[in-house]
């Protein structure tokens, strides 16, 4: 097996880094890697401990987490999961940028002008993939996914400039000691707003559908940073990026090829969550080219029946609250929509978390478990 990556580990990677529930407990199943062992590896940055929900201005829910969620540094993260490839038995081959790809014959050109040829291709190569876009016509439907595609601006502020710079003049306290994940919905149309902590910064973005918000994500980005008491770093550019927001291809193979994780369009419909994402569809993925190798079966039916059984349904009824709450939103109805959110908050953060289903917030321990 090959992984051909364009960059060279460790690599910069913008991403909130968020780790959930699920995310935490996949680590644990397929890498043996328990909170105590990603602690040890250094790949748990911070931990969040409580959380802040606002609509706007106002803080609606606000409380302690029964379980944290973690946040890693993307450019640890990824170097330690290369490191476990390579020795699980791949061929890493870092700074090789793939050109061009023939699905008849399942091969691969690269820019050093070498090619690969293989029984399967796996595209993971992000939002941008360019194995998506060899894909013939029907695969992908590019009014779906462009109505469905996110964009989304992120700053890093070191901690202790936060700390020092911050001025009282915002309508959004940050707590004292910058630990407490904060969301704000209506920072942008169709989006939100977030400020995660790493042990050395703090990530403040916004991020929501391109197709509702246009070219105003910047201007709203200033003003989240204004509300927030953080006008000091106005003058800095923010890193901008398109990411999944329910735009993700229900059948993502074809052939020999399938696609995982933000090549597919598989993240959180609400939050945008992607990690969790990228792993379970891997997961997926691999089961169903190991049956497609060792039995036969076919490759993008059992794919496809695996994400319908064990993703698919999840992500519709996410993309159904999604919906109802943006719609309310623009709707002005604040308050009926913060009476529902405390009505069923903890159970929609046991969703997020994997302890629950999207699907009528039932608990169900079961959800992301291994498939046999």
């Amino acid at each position: 097996m090959a992984l051909l990556e364009k960059g060279a580990y460790p690599r910069n990677k913008v991403c909130g880094g968020c780790l959930s529930q699920k995310s935490i407990r996949f680590l644990d199943r397929v890498f043996s890697l328990p909170v105590t062992a990603l602690r040890k590896e250094g790949l748990l940055d911070s931990a969040g401990t409580g959380y802040a929900l606002y609509i706007g201005s106002s803080r609606i829910l606000a409380g302690d987490l029964q379980e944290p969620f973690y946040f890693t540094r993307r450019e640890r993260y990824d170097t330690h999961l290369s490191r476990r490839a390579a020795e699980a038995g791949a061929e890493v081959y870092e700074g090789v940028e793939v050109t061009a790809i023939d699905h008849a014959t399942r091969t691969i050109a690269t820019s050093d002008g070498d090619r690969y040829a293989a029984r399967v291709i796996i595209g993971a190569d992000g939002i941008h993939s360019r194995v998506r876009h060899s894909l013939p016509a029907g695969v992908v439907d590019p009014e779906r996914w462009g109505r469905n595609l996110g964009w989304a601006l992120e700053l890093r502020i070191p901690r202790e400039e936060a700390e020092a710079r911050a001025d009282r003049d915002g309508a959004i306290r940050l707590d004292a000691g910058l630990a407490t994940p904060h969301l704000v919905l209506t920072a942008c149309p169709w989006g939100y707003g977030w400020v995660f902590p790493n042990q050395e910064a703090i990530i403040v973005g916004i991020g929501g559908l391109l197709q509702k918000n246009g070219k105003g994500l910047p201007d709203r980005f200033r003003a989240f940073l204004k509300n927030l008491g953080l006008s000091a770093f106005l003058d800095q550019k923010p890193v901008g990026y398109p990411l999944p927001f329910g735009n993700y291809i229900p059948s993502p193979a074809h052939e020999g090829t399938v696609l995982v994780g933000d090549a597919a369009g598989f993240a959180s419909p609400i939050l945008g969550e992607g990690i969790f994402y990228a792993h379970r569809t891997a997961e997926l993925a691999a089961h169903a080219v190991d049956r497609h190798l060792t039995s036969g079966a076919p490759l993008t039916g059992t794919y496809t029946t695996l994400l319908n059984r064990r993703l698919i349904p999840e992500l519709q009824a996410e993309m159904a609250l999604r919906d109802f709450v943006y719609r309310c939103l623009d709707a002005r109805m604040h308050i009926p929509l913060a009476a529902f959110m405390k009505a069923t908050n903890t159970r929609v953060i046991d969703a997020v978390q994997g302890l629950r289903s999207f699907r009528g917030f039932r608990r169900d321990d079961e959800l992301h478990t291994a498939v046999w």
